[in-house]
């Protein structure tokens, strides 16, 4: 089975631990994901008000649920662009992001925002993937 996603580091470019510099995609089923908040799966309910690094970690979930759905995983996701109300913050808690996103990282831009859908929400990520043809399973 080959990945259908290829890092590219180009060489006059600095590495950044953080993210890629590049992705190439050469076939699969490209993936669009919503953007997620830190809202629960049982109620759409905002959870952990207050707390970045909580907020992160549930929005890393409900990004894992909606991968899963289709035949996903983390290491599929080519592009992220966060959204915080925090960016001095989120820096502090980017950390957890890792947890989840191991190897291969996506591309990746974060944008500082007033505010989001709920005053209670301080990160949201949008991603896009691409599943292997033999992985993907469209849910419903």
């Amino acid at each position: 089975m080959e990945k259908p996603k290829h890092i590219v580091q180009p060489t006059d470019l600095p590495v950044r631990k953080s993210h890629s510099q590049v992705v190439v995609v050469t076939g699969g089923t490209l993936v669009f994901v919503a953007g997620m908040t830190s809202r629960s799966e049982k109620d759409a309910a905002p959870v952990h008000p207050g707390d970045m690094r909580a907020q992160l970690r549930q929005v890393c979930e409900n990004i894992g649920r909606a991968l899963r759905s289709v035949g996903g995983d983390y290491s599929d996701v080519v592009k992220t662009t966060t959204f915080t109300v925090d960016v001095d913050e989120y820096h502090r808690c980017r950390d957890e992001r890792y947890k989840y996103f191991k190897e291969d990282l996506p591309t990746s831009a974060l944008i500082g925002v007033k505010r989001l859908a709920h005053p209670d929400l301080m990160v949201e990520i949008e991603c896009m993937a691409v599943i292997p043809s033999e992985r993907f399973n469209p849910a419903n």
